[in-house]
């Protein structure tokens, strides 16, 4: 068989975190994140982290239609996830800038994020290097038969040297 089945992955569980700017990220992936970031809290696993990859491109071709080169631009990253719990990190990414006593109209706000899978003794985090705007995507229902789950997208905003995450992760992950 080809292959090394050790190298797949099924995580088992996982944790998104929410910090400010100035949050300090953890040394290594054996640190816990420090006071300063938020949990998101209790997530739907069915769905999980959904990776989507947005860029423009263009194909560039010479007489007779020959493929000469592939132009590529406008690229744009989200990960999305889907939050079960309310709490004071799910509001405010959810209603940012609102309080205890008054919503606003939101505006998503600039934040550190960090996304960790984890599978027995497996850890693998992908915390952003710069910073994501979060923001709500589709419809909140509230009803009496089904849990109230949010799906927010995380827009990745990266560096100036184009770096999206700093990646942590246990040995094999």
């Amino acid at each position: 068989m080809a292959g090394d089945p050790t190298k797949a992955s099924l995580w088992t569980d996982a944790d998104v975190y929410v910090g400010p700017l100035t949050a300090v990220n953890p040394a290594t992936v054996d640190d816990p994140f420090p006071a300063e970031w938020g949990l998101v809290g209790l997530l739907d696993g069915d769905e999980g982290f959904t990776e989507s990859r947005d860029e423009d491109t263009d194909d560039l071709y010479a007489w007779g239609g020959i493929l000469v080169r592939t132009s590529r631009a406008h690229f744009k990253l989200t990960k999305s996830f889907v939050a079960l719990e309310d709490n004071a990190t799910t509001r405010s990414l959810i209603w940012p800038g609102s309080t205890e006593t008054q919503i606003i109209v939101p505006k998503p706000a600039r934040v550190k994020i960090g996304f960790e899978t984890r599978e027995g003794d497996t850890v693998k985090r992908l915390i952003t290097a710069q910073y994501a705007e979060v923001d709500v995507d589709g419809d909140i229902q509230e009803n009496e038969t089904d849990l109230t789950a949010v799906t927010l997208v995380a827009t990745i905003f990266p560096t100036s040297g184009k770096v999206l995450f700093d990646r942590q992760y246990t040995a094999g992950a």
